[in-house]
């Protein structure tokens, strides 16, 4: 089959690219995964990205370890709060487990050696609306719709269990 001459102009202006039109996009960076330190606005922090090497207990608290100074520190010896997040032994900065750098500045930590807010609150950068289905809502629960099967869906025909949670379809 011959193509016409308007055929391969067409063929071959779809392959020509401006590379300038390249460069900007190639000049196009993500988000950081992780930013030292945390910004709030960019939801990236993880408590992860600050605890030690613990263990938990059988209600999932962090059990922190001291020596025999009574100085708390981790399984691998470094230096925490007592929350369990790894500290600098000179500033008492909370510090990123994987470079050391400080993540927040000592003053900034309450009493009880939290992280500050909006932090304290969203430490596992969780949005729990990512995972609950879209509804309408009387007297504040959700209006739930069945399908013939008997599955619960919300108003985009997605499965959710019966509190209007996603679950993964059998």
């Amino acid at each position: 089959m011959d193509k016409s001459h308007d055929d391969m102009d067409m063929i071959s202006g779809i392959v020509d690219v401006n590379k300038d039109v390249l460069k900007d996009f190639q000049q196009q960076q993500q988000p950081p995964v992780i930013t030292i330190p945390p910004q709030s606005n960019l939801r990236t922090f993880n408590e992860h990205d600050v605890l030690g090497d613990l263990d938990r207990d059988e209600k999932g608290n962090v059990v922190v370890l001291q020596d025999k100074n009574g100085r708390n520190h981790d399984k691998q010896r470094k230096p925490v709060n007592q929350r369990g997040y790894l500290t600098d032994p000179k500033t008492n900065d909370v510090i990123e487990n994987m470079t050391g750098q400080p993540m927040f500045r000592g003053d900034e930590m309450d009493e009880r050696g939290e992280v500050p807010a909006p932090f304290c609150i969203e430490k596992h950068n969780f949005n729990p609306h990512q995972i609950m289905g879209d509804f309408d809502y009387k007297d504040g629960k959700p209006v739930l719709m069945k399908t013939s099967q008997g599955f619960y869906i919300d108003k985009r025909a997605r499965r959710v269990n019966q509190h209007g949670w996603f679950t993964v379809p059998n």
